[in-house]
């Protein structure tokens, strides 16, 4: 399924009085094939190191390094990265949902 995305860096600034306070800077905006978790032997083999549970697959950025500091954001929601991997022209993102605690 194609998707819109949002590469997001949290980022730490602190005002004058010495408060930190956390932001998010959009790093990219793309075009992304979405891939949710399911019984294939493919997904069989990354359960057993993560507890990622939806696969990005984006276009490589020239000058952009993706790492597992960032976030996604799409219409569904947002995601925390797991693990980066760069296939030529192209990067795999495996990554997980975030929600609050306490929310249905």
């Amino acid at each position: 399924m194609s998707e819109h995305i949002d590469l997001i860096q949290p980022v730490v600034t602190k005002d004058a009085a010495g408060f930190a306070t956390t932001g998010d800077e959009v790093i990219a905006s793309v075009r992304a094939y979405m891939e949710v978790q399911h019984a294939s032997g493919a997904w069989v083999n990354r359960a057993a190191y993560t507890k990622a549970d939806l696969l990005f697959r984006i276009r490589a950025i020239p000058g952009i390094k993706i790492t597992e500091a960032m976030q996604i954001s799409s219409a569904h929601g947002r995601y925390v990265i797991d693990a980066v991997e760069y296939l030529g022209r192209y990067v795999e993102i495996l990554a997980h949902r975030t929600e609050a605690e306490g929310a249905l």
